[in-house]
């Protein structure tokens, strides 16, 4: 079993805002379950027009800016009771999405380091290390939280890389087998 945390180098302004401070490679943090990345969380904008509207959302690999995106895929095995720790946090999140909005004022926090986090409130890497640290998943040593920043889970170099490359080349295999899978049932 293993845990999936989704890198990626997105074109909106934010993103770019982000990438320009951080002078990294990857600017947004995902996380999922799946390798084919059907289920994939984090924390970001909830739809396409407004990006000061921003929270839990689960997002879609396939499609928008995401879906050709430069991508790095890493991965860490997790034992049973530790997949289950995630995604019943998962769980929760969608069952409560609501409550919880995007950190603003935590990103400013990261810029000026201090801890500006609020209650019910996360940018996508503290999102991610939080749901990570709760199923006791260790992959960032001992950043704190509000300080954690996307490319923080590739340097560590704790997580194995499963991938690098645009987004839409990594799920092509999946689709090619999707396809295979379909043509032998047929037959």
């Amino acid at each position: 079993m293993k845990v999936y945390v989704i890198l990626t180098k997105t074109a909106t302004i934010p993103g770019r805002v982000i990438q320009k401070y951080t002078r990294k490679p990857f600017n947004h943090v995902s996380i999922s379950l799946t390798e084919d990345l059907t289920e994939v969380y984090s924390f970001g904008r909830i739809g396409k027009r407004n990006p000061l509207n921003g929270g839990f959302i689960k997002e879609d690999m396939r499609s928008g800016v995401l879906e050709n995106a430069a991508t790095a895929i890493l991965s860490y095995d997790i034992t049973a009771e530790q997949q289950m720790r995630i995604q019943k946090e998962l769980d929760w999140f969608l069952l409560t999405a609501d409550n919880y909005r995007y950190n603003f004022w935590g990103i400013l926090g990261l810029v000026l380091r201090l801890d500006l986090s609020g209650k019910n409130e996360f940018f996508c890497s503290q999102f991610v290390g939080h749901i990570l640290e709760l199923s006791e998943v260790s992959v960032v040593g001992n950043r704190a939280l509000n300080f954690l920043q996307p490319c923080d889970f590739l340097y560590e170099g704790v997580m194995e890389i499963e991938f690098c490359g645009a987004m839409s080349r990594y799920l092509e295999q999946f689709e090619t087998e999707n396809q295979e899978l379909v043509s032998c049932a047929l037959a």
